[in-house]
Formats: C-alpha cells, structure tokens, sequence
C-alpha cells in the first residue's frame, strides 16, 4: 500500500527575505510570499488530497489555506509541526547571533546534538515530536494523500530521518519557500520522489 506524503514549507516572511532566525516566533506572511503560496496552491491543482495538516503558526497556517480552499479541505493543525525553538537567538541576524553569543554559536555548530541555542530547544527533543508526529498521521492514513504545511527545519530533520544521513547535517538539504518535497511510503521503504520542487516559482 502506497501512502504519499506531500511537505510544503511556508511562504516568504518578511524575517526570511531579511536572513533573521524566527523559529518558533509568529511571523506572517509578507506579499511575496502570498503570492508565493497562492502559486504553490497550483501545484496541487491535478492532485487529490485526502487531509492537510498544518503548523499553528501564521505563515503555515496562511500557505495551506490557499491549497485547503481549492480542495475544499479542512486544516488539521498542529504544534508539533512548529519550527524548531531558536530560543535568545530568534529576531536575530547570524552575524548578530555571532557577535552576542559566540561561544554559544560555535558549539552548536560544532555540535548541534548536544548544545542547543541558548535558551532553545534541543536537537532530539526537536526529532522527536517531529518523528513522533509524522509516524502518528502515516499510521492513521496509510494509503491515502497526506499534505503537512510546515517549515523548512522541519522538513530537513524529517528528511535526514528517513533518508538515514547524519542528523547534525540536517542543515545540507535545500528547501525554499513554498518548495514541495514528496515521499511515497510503503510498508518497508520510504522513496523521496521529489526535492524542493517549487514549479518555476521564483
């Protein structure tokens, strides 16, 4: 039995477009990236969809409502699916996050599993409501078309999961605003069929 699993990041905020950390701070959606979501709402167009779930905070919550509208689907949201917890380090620029904690950056970098952000949250606390909140909607929809409107964090440490690479190297994996990843899951093996595929958005 194939499942598909369709992870869509949020649209471009006005912190993204400035290279700001927001994590788990409740940013909206700048005009840009409505426009990138109402686009993105396309790409479903020829797609059936059984369920859309959701990140609670605005920019997921804003994205899927454009697919959700078009599919006559309610949104299933959900705080597990935030962006992992950047702590002191959210509404920072990196070079500002470098000046005022450069110890604390140089660890993690060195060592994102055993040191979090300061004040943030940590590596495999992060795994593992994300873990626990993907194998929970598979398990409950198998067979079925699955979208998560999520964030671009979130979607690289799934990635990392379940294609078996280094969890400290989650970061390597490129996912734009309203970038589409797709899996297709089946009883004994996880296929990535598509990778930050944004249809000639930008």
């Amino acid at each position: 039995m194939e499942t598909e699993l369709y992870l869509l990041r949020h649209g471009q905020t006005d912190w993204n477009k400035q290279s700001i950390f927001q994590g788990q701070t409740d940013i909206e959606l700048n005009e840009t990236g409505i426009a990138e979501a109402k686009k993105a709402a396309t790409i479903f167009t020829e797609i059936k969809l059984d369920h859309i779930y959701s990140s609670d905070l605005k920019r997921a919550q804003k994205t899927a409502s454009f697919v959700a509208a078009q599919k006559n689907l309610d949104v299933q949201e959900d705080i597990n699916i935030r962006e992992m917890n950047f702590g002191d380090w959210e509404g920072l620029k990196f070079d500002q996050i470098k000046e005022q904690y450069k110890e604390e950056l140089k660890a993690w970098q060195d060592d994102p599993l055993q040191n979090p952000p300061s004040n943030g949250e940590q590596m495999l606390d992060f795994k593992k409501r994300i873990v626990n909140f993907f194998n929970q909607i598979i398990e409950k929809n198998k067979g079925d078309k699955i979208l998560v409107v999520t964030h671009g964090g979130v979607i690289k440490l799934y990635l990392s999961v379940v294609l078996g690479s280094e969890l400290a190297d989650f970061w390597q994996f490129q996912i734009d605003n309203c970038s589409v990843t797709e899996l297709k899951i089946y009883d004994d093996s996880i296929i990535l069929s598509k990778l930050n595929f944004t249809n000639d958005l930008k």
